[in-house]
């Protein structure tokens, strides 16, 4: 009897153990935020301390605490949506300077733009958006402060090229050339699925709305395998070591084929993208 209890005794408390362990290196870190690399902040100390005066300070002609409470978050929710406007101005400022194009992803409205020197070049409308916990729970000045500056592209894993090209032989005479009836045909347009990993811990998948077809299907599940044998062999690091590495902050976009294809290949091989969220 004694060793019966024994026995469930010590399988409750390593159950209770094994279970805490897989709850804090691997589920909590998969739904909880983890803090996101900062940048260097381009406001002024003069700046901030004027905000800082206009947050904290009431005005005098309020005549209750609740109406000194809402005037405050009405400033902090005006000078929160200026900050927004400064850092995305900001952006476009530095990019605008270079001859390259670059991605500005909208998730407010939505849009996906290919732009040059402030200028439109390709617009897309986003048809769905998924944020990771990561970026949906993080406070908002701590946000403003990681997208205070363009996202750097470090790697790109894709389904389709990024140039393609057509071969053709070239005619020895005007006869050989009349013999040729057929021009050469152009590759087919892939199923499109990419993965872009930007600096800063960011991890951007854009990924076609249409439904691919096997072949297409098949080389995406691949690419997805990949990324899901990645994380899997974190998980199991983490529980072998008892420490796990902090999530990527992901943003997944659904796209039009074409318009997924467009984005891909007009951008340079080491395109930037500025995040408006």
């Amino acid at each position: 009897m004694k060793n019966k209890i024994a026995f469930w005794i010590i399988t409750v408390i390593l159950t209770a153990g094994v279970v805490y362990i897989a709850y804090t290196t691997v589920f909590q870190p998969v739904f909880t935020k983890n803090p996101l690399p900062r940048t260097v902040s381009h406001v002024s100390e003069e700046r901030k301390k004027v905000g800082k005066d206009e947050v904290l300070i009431p005005d005098e002609d309020t005549t209750s605490t609740s109406d000194a409470v809402n005037s405050t978050k009405d400033v902090q929710i005006k000078l929160l949506e200026l900050r927004r406007k400064e850092v995305l101005l900001r952006s476009r400022l530095v990019l605008g300077s270079e001859d390259s194009t670059y991605l500005v992803l909208d998730l407010i409205n939505n849009l996906a733009v290919l732009e040059l020197k402030g200028i439109p070049l390709h617009e897309c409308h986003i048809q769905h958006v998924t944020i990771s916990n990561s970026i949906k729970m993080y406070p908002a000045d701590a946000l403003l402060n990681w997208m205070s500056e363009p996202f750097a592209l470090r790697n790109v894993d894709a389904t389709i090229p990024k140039i393609s090209f057509i071969e053709k032989i070239a005619p020895k005479d005007t006869l050989e050339a009349n013999k040729m009836v057929t021009e050469p045909k152009e590759s087919k347009l892939g199923d499109v699925f990419l993965v872009l990993d930007f600096e800063r811990n960011l991890r951007l998948i854009i990924s076609q709305s249409e439904q691919p077809d096997l072949e297409g299907e098949k080389i995406i599940s691949n690419l997805r395998q990949k990324f899901n044998k990645i994380e899997i062999s974190r998980s199991i690091k983490a529980l072998t070591k008892f420490n796990r590495e902090p999530v990527k902050p992901q943003i997944e976009i659904i796209i039009p084929k074409m318009d997924a294809t467009i984005l891909y290949k007009s951008l340079p091989l080491n395109p930037r993208m500025i995040l408006k969220m």
